[in-house]
């Protein structure tokens, strides 16, 4: 597996060049419930308290990484570390 792994504003970033998955993480990793939303993007929330843990982007670089618009981003109760990262799609393969 071609993997990345950095830390970009206390969020723990780790892209799957093989598979074209992104993984963004807020603090340790630990057990989650995860909701589709839209364009590939998963949205990973700790079931007791519903605070939003992390997030996996489905074919990041084909997909997410292309589109013209991701303002709705902010739209999803997201993280201001997670929005800003993803508004910037910063490029991993």
């Amino acid at each position: 597996m071609g993997a990345t792994v950095r830390n970009i504003d206390e969020v723990e970033v780790s892209y799957d060049a093989d598979s074209d998955v992104l993984y963004l993480s807020l603090g340790e990793p630990r057990p989650a419930i995860t909701r589709g939303e839209k364009d590939g993007l998963l949205v990973r929330t700790d079931p007791q308290t519903d605070q939003v843990v992390g997030l996996t982007v489905l074919d990041y670089e084909k997909k997410f990484r292309q589109l013209d618009d991701v303002s709705w981003v902010e739209k999803q109760s997201l993280p201001n570390e997670i929005v800003d990262f993803l508004k910037r799609r910063p490029q991993f393969a």
